[in-house]
Order: C-alpha cells, then sequence, then structure tokens
C-alpha cells in the first residue's frame, strides 16, 4: 500500500503530535468560544480519541462553558491505539482472529499482531516510528524534510518547487521529473540517508524518485523573492492507484485518511494535488467535497 507525500507547503514547522502543543489563545470574545471546535470534522464517537491525542484543546473545553464537547473530557483514556500514551486496553479496537492461515504465521496472537500492523492502526504507528528527519532547519523561516522508511510517507515545509523547465510525456509518475535544485528547500540536507532510502523505489510504493534529487538550498525561497507563487494552505501529494474499479480507488480514500491519523491532523481546509507527471490536478476540500 503506497503512503501519501503530505506538503505543509512554505509553511512553518508544526508538530506532528498536538500533544506538546501550547494551548490556543484563551483570550476571546465575550460569548464566542476559546477554540474553533467546528474544524474538528470528525463523528461525535471519534472526539474522545482526538482530544487524547491533542491535549491542548482538551484543556482549554475544560475552562471553556462554551465548549460542546465537555462529556467526552472524562473518556481522554481512549485513543486510537498508535500513540505512545495508549495502553492496549483503552484503544479503538483490535482485531480477533479464529483460526490461522499457516501460511502466514502459527499462532492466532501473531495473526492479530500480524494484521493490526499491516490493516490496522498499528500500521499507523510503524510509520510514526520510522519518522526520521532528512533536512534540518536551523531558524523557523527555514525548510524542512521529515520522511518514514523508504519515503512511504513524507512532510515539508516551506518547499520550493521549479517547474519553469518541466518536460512532460505520457509517463504518468515520470522518475526523473525533477532535476537538482528544482525540488528542495533551505535546510540542512542527510544526503547519505536520503539516498540509502531508495530499497522500494517505485511509482506507487515511494515517494523517492521524486525526492532523490532534493537540494539543500543556499537561499530561502521567499524571503529572497525566488517564487512567483507562494501556497501557504496545507497540501497533500497523492498518486492515485488507479480509477478504473472501486477496489483501487478506494486506496486512495484509505491513504489520505492514514495520512489524517500520522500528521495528526482533520482539517478539510487543504489543497489535494493528485500528482500525475502527464498531468497535475489541484482540488480544494470543501464541505462538499473535493473542487477541481
Amino acid at each position: 500500500m503506497l503512503m501519501l507525500f503530505v506538503f505543509g507547503v512554505l509553511l512553518h514547522e508544526v508538530s506532528l503530535s498536538g500533544q506538546n502543543e501550547a494551548p490556543p489563545n484563551t483570550h476571546s470574545i465575550p460569548g464566542e468560544p476559546l477554540y474553533n471546535y467546528a474544524s474538528i470534522r470528525l463523528p461525535e464517537e471519534h472526539i474522545p480519541f482526538f482530544l487524547h491525542n491533542n491535549r491542548h484543546i482538551a484543556t482549554v473545553c475544560r475552562k471553556d462553558s462554551l465548549c460542546p464537547y465537555k462529556k467526552h473530557l472524562e473518556k481522554l483514556k481512549y485513543c486510537w491505539g498508535y500513540e505512545k500514551s495508549c495502553k492496549p486496553e483503552f484503544r479503538f479496537g483490535y482485531p480477533v482472529c479464529s483460526y490461522v492461515d499457516m501460511g502466514w504465521t502459527d499462532t492466532l496472537e501473531s495473526a492479530e499482531d500480524i494484521f493490526w500492523k499491516q490493516a490496522d492502526f498499528g500500521y499507523a504507528r510503524e510509520r510514526l516510528e520510522e519518522m526520521h528527519v532528512l533536512c534540518q532547519p536551523k531558524e523557523t523561516s527555514d525548510s524542512s524534510l521529515v520522511c518514514s522508511r523508504y519515503l512511504q510517507y513524507c512532510r515539508a515545509t516551506n518547499l520550493y518547487l521549479d517547474l519553469r523547465n518541466i518536460k512532460r510525456n505520457h509517463d504518468r509518475f515520470k522518475e526523473d521529473f525533477f532535476q537538482s535544485g528544482e525540488i528542495g528547500g533551505h535546510c540542512k540536507l542527510d544526503i547519505r540517508t536520503l539516498t540509502s532510502e531508495g530499497q522500494r523505489k517505485s511509482p506507487l510504493q515511494s515517494w523517492f524518485a521524486e525526492l532523490q534529487s532534493y537540494t539543500q538550498l543556499n537561499f530561502r525561497p521567499i524571503e529572497d523573492a525566488k517564487c512567483d507563487i507562494v501556497i501557504e494552505k496545507p497540501t497533500y501529494f497523492m498518486k492515485l492507484d488507479a480509477g478504473v474499479n472501486m477496489y483501487h480507488h478506494f486506496c486512495d480514500f484509505i491513504n489520505l485518511y492514514i495520512t489524517q491519523h500520522v500528521n495528526n491532523s482533520f482539517s478539510t481546509d487543504v489543497y489535494i494535488v493528485m500528482w500525475d507527471t502527464s498531468r497535475v490536478y489541484l482540488y480544494q476540500q470543501t464541505e462538499n467535497g473535493l473542487i477541481q
């Protein structure tokens, strides 16, 4: 299963986990809530799990008389399962196997563990444990690049893309789409680690082909006026599996959902780029769906 390349395009770095973030501004207009709770676009039954992973919001909610989620504040032990603070008895769920397929494993316990890690929230936990910094920012305005193993999931900020010399063809996932200097950021690049992550280089298993030419830039794209367009809204880059049948297309939505969890962000105020080097689509998420 492919993971997604998630860009916080040209934004400051944001923590992957909200548990250590500072509380939102508690000074508000009288009669107004202390936090924009409407931005939490999740089913009501998922709110306790969200608050467990975003304690800064739970803290504000506890002080805010207008918080609609006070009834969930007594359930903060409940968690998705991938958090370090999550105890097994409180996680969202765990598979139960009634028989063992000897081709995969030999015990019920290991069968359940394999399913949880490959088809449940254990998959997100393994990606989070793999995360490492490939391009380290020195200042808050610098770029950053953080990826899981084999570059299956990546998160970038203040990303620079130079599309002036791009040559298109009919290849959907052109491996040499970017040349040196055409994608990168102002940060200290660990080029040795980056080049060592290419074992799963392929169109749908990794972003290595697109990032192998990531360059440590000697300029700051915005401050030095190197950009014609600056995108400030968080942006997801996705490679479509295939739209020819529901199974393959459904994988795209599963991957987006997994990425929201790994990124600890469920906002719908985002852009989504369907990455296809023969053509690129830009979508904006709205309350009524996607707009091209």
